[in-house]
């Protein structure tokens, strides 16, 4: 298996980078299926995507992509924008874009492009393979199919009344040109961050000790933008006939099973699911001796 360090453009200019998988056995005059694999809020390639990406190349004749979204781990951002800042729909167009560079790759088959999406990038994935039938395959895990639902459940009433107003104030300190509110991904127990459940804590503090190139805070305005999209919500109806592949987490507090499974009802077939015994995390470590199994199967069925 060869690993590759790569970077490529975005329609805007943004060069995001990343890692290209293939099989080291691979002729070079055969062309290969593409699975583009995206991480969750916040989260950079090195927490897990390479493992998942040769786990497919093992299993699979396919190549994979992994990268960073912009203003995370190695990928840049925009002059005119800070980094740590997640604009979803932003992170669904440079997806957009990845599909478009792997199609100019000579070892990739450009007409057998296939998604993989963890969290919010499955929700990103979902979308994207809605409005864009280059997309052959989707495998979508512990997808926040709608932040602002799952915002509003998730938070208690007084504590969005609290914050809201500091989005105007974040708003008015940028337009002034002061650097953004920063906010922190996690915290100690009690402490005020964007995921406080201890199950994120257990998981983002192990990478924050590793010396990864993961950062423990997000901007204000990521927060805005959470609370105020349905993302991939309303397009649901309109995946077929793409085939759609969901992996629920029977202990998700992240992305509540019951959720999940109903925006899994609104999509038509073909479709597939799998529920583990696991939380949002485990999706990423546990779960991936039964996931491993079925994604491979999907993909095998679907797009190899």
């Amino acid at each position: 298996m060869t690993r590759t360090d790569i970077s490529f453009k975005t329609g805007d200019g943004v060069t995001l980078r990343g890692w290209f998988f293939i099989a080291s056995s691979t002729s070079t005059s055969t062309k290969l299926p593409c699975v583009i694999l995206t991480h969750g809020l916040s989260c950079v390639k090195e927490m897990g995507l390479d493992s998942v990406a040769e786990m497919f190349i093992s299993e699979l004749p396919v190549t994979c992509l992994v990268y960073d979204h912009r203003g995370f781990g190695a990928s840049a951002t925009a002059p005119h924008a800070p980094r740590q800042e997640v604009i979803t729909w932003q992170q669904a167009n440079d997806m957009r874009d990845a599909i478009t560079y792997v199609q100019t790759r000579e070892e990739v088959d450009k007409s057998k492009i296939a998604l993989w999406g963890y969290s919010l990038s499955a929700a990103e994935a979902l979308l994207v393979a809605a409005i864009d039938r280059r997309v052959k395959a989707v495998i979508a895990l512990g997808p926040g199919c709608s932040p602002l639902e799952i915002v509003s459940r998730l938070t208690a009433p007084h504590a969005l009344n609290a914050i809201r107003p500091l989005f105007e104030v974040d708003r008015l300190a940028r337009a002034a040109g002061l650097d953004p509110i920063m906010v922190p991904m996690i915290a100690e127990p009690g402490g005020q961050c964007v995921l406080p459940s201890p199950e994120s804590f257990a998981f983002f503090s192990e990478w924050e000790k590793n010396g990864s190139s993961w950062k423990n805070e997000v901007t204000m305005r990521s927060l805005d933008e959470l609370a105020t999209t349905a993302l991939c919500a309303p397009y649901l109806d309109v995946l077929t006939p793409t085939p759609v592949f969901f992996g629920v987490a029977t202990r998700d507090t992240n992305t509540p099973p019951d959720m999940v499974m109903r925006w899994y009802g609104q999509v038509s077939e073909p479709k597939e699911y799998a529920i583990v015994d696991a939380d949002h995390y485990q999706l990423m470590g546990e779960a991936r001796e039964v996931l491993d199994v079925r994604e491979v199967a999907f993909l095998k069925k679907w797009l190899c």
